[in-house]
């Protein structure tokens, strides 16, 4: 048992917890690895099977682990010592979301930063598996990973026996690896009329994608509306600027007279209408008067669009066909959060400072330590604590040890 006050104080509260807690077990947990990591050892424990929820539940309850995981895969032999013993037998698709692959997130509060995460895990539920790839909801378990933000578990028979390169075949549709502006905005030939008897120079038009139109061309075309709004929100130097500094980050500098050609296509009235009217309500791509202004718009789409619309995963861990993954209804060890499975719906209105809570955390006075003033809210309750010593509830003064943001005063 360890010495120091503050990691016995959290590992008996994690130990309540297994004690009490009803464990969301995974589908057949039989058959799958399982691995944990310790408060009071350096190493990392794996090639594990439990037969029963009781032996685990006694596993978690006797050794306290500060983390807890379970393979993706099954296997005929989950606790065998090497992969190759094992016999794998097939794998859950599992999509990992945090904040290091989500835009926007640095500089963030804590709970800003998981806000701002569950917002891209709405879009790659709603927008990809849910829309493009039709899962059912029932095909997905959606888990609050207890720190930094979502997994989604599927099991569906479907996608047992992916390989790791299929998997990162899903990996790149959602991220939008190597689409073609070409297959998105697709040229067709035109009749012209010869300047010549024997010669007429071919002419092609290209085809604006469509908001009914499926997968990526509709979500294309609805982030270029999206983009024009911008855009026309905006004075022209302001408008010119955005565009020149998009392309700019693209690594190509289109030049003044480029980009003023750009704007004036779309928000100069040409035939009584605007260029951006044109392609919003006739679905025309046909108003720039040059290619070079059309490709100029064509790499805004590339930059901004794209980026704005395309889904965030981690993709290692997708295409990972033997990974570990938190187990749910477990501990976290950096929050003291629960590993918390739940529904589309309820993710809606999950608030991790209060849906993810242990029970078993109550509220009897802890003394902790701060190093520095701690502002946060738990449970509907704000506190703003100073540096020193402060009397906080439990399950207050377990997330502030485990985020190392204090200790337990020792007597």
């Amino acid at each position: 048992m360890p010495t120091d006050a503050s990691t016995r104080f959290v590992m008996r509260l994690f130990a309540k917890h297994y004690r009490e807690s009803n464990l969301a077990m995974p589908e057949r947990f039989a058959k799958r690895e399982f691995g944990f990591m310790f408060f009071d050892r350096q190493f990392v424990m794996r090639h594990l099977g439990f037969p029963s929820r009781a032996a685990l539940k006694n596993h978690l309850v006797e050794q306290v682990p500060a983390h807890a995981y379970h393979s993706c895969a099954y296997y005929e032999k989950p606790d065998a010592p090497t992969m190759k013993e094992k016999g794998w037998l097939g794998a859950d698709l599992i999509f990992d979301l945090d904040a290091d692959h989500v835009e926007g997130t640095k500089g963030l509060s804590y709970e800003q930063m998981l806000d701002r995460v569950k917002e891209e895990m709405k879009h790659l539920l709603d927008d990809f598996l849910l829309g493009d790839f039709g899962f059912d909801h029932d095909d997905l378990k959606i888990v609050f990973s207890g720190g930094r933000g979502y997994h989604v578990h599927i099991n569906s028979p479907r996608v047992l026996k992916l390989t790791s390169h299929e998997r990162r075949e899903i990996v790149d549709y959602i991220i939008g690896t190597d689409l073609d502006m070409e297959w998105v905005f697709p040229q067709t030939a035109i009749e012209t009329e010869a300047k010549s008897k024997e010669w007429s120079k071919p002419a092609h038009k290209r085809t604006m994608p469509r908001l009914e139109d499926g997968g990526w061309r509709g979500r294309i075309r609805k982030g270029i509306d999206e983009l024009l709004a911008e855009l026309d929100a905006l004075d022209a130097d302001e408008a010119k600027g955005r565009i020149a500094q998009i392309v700019k980050d693209a690594e190509r500098d289109i030049g003044k007279k480029t980009v003023d050609g750009v704007y004036k296509d779309l928000f100069a009235k040409a035939r009584g209408k605007r260029g951006v009217d044109r392609m919003r309500e006739e679905d025309n791509f046909e108003v720039f008067s040059e290619k070079r202004h059309a490709d100029a718009f064509l790499e805004l789409v590339d930059r901004r669009v794209k980026g704005r619309m395309k889904g965030e995963t981690d993709e290692p861990v997708t295409s990972d066909i033997k990974r570990l993954i938190r187990l749910p209804s477990s501990l976290h060890g950096k929050t003291g959060f629960e590993v918390l499975p739940m529904t589309r719906d309820e993710l809606d209105v999950f608030d991790p400072f209060v849906d993810a809570v242990p029970e078993a955390f109550g509220d009897a006075t802890v003394r902790v330590v701060c190093e520095k003033p701690v502002d946060l809210r738990m449970k509907d309750r704000h506190y703003a604590l100073d540096a020193g010593a402060n009397d906080v509830p439990e399950h207050v003064a377990v997330f502030l040890v485990c985020r190392k943001l204090a200790k337990v005063e020792t007597q």
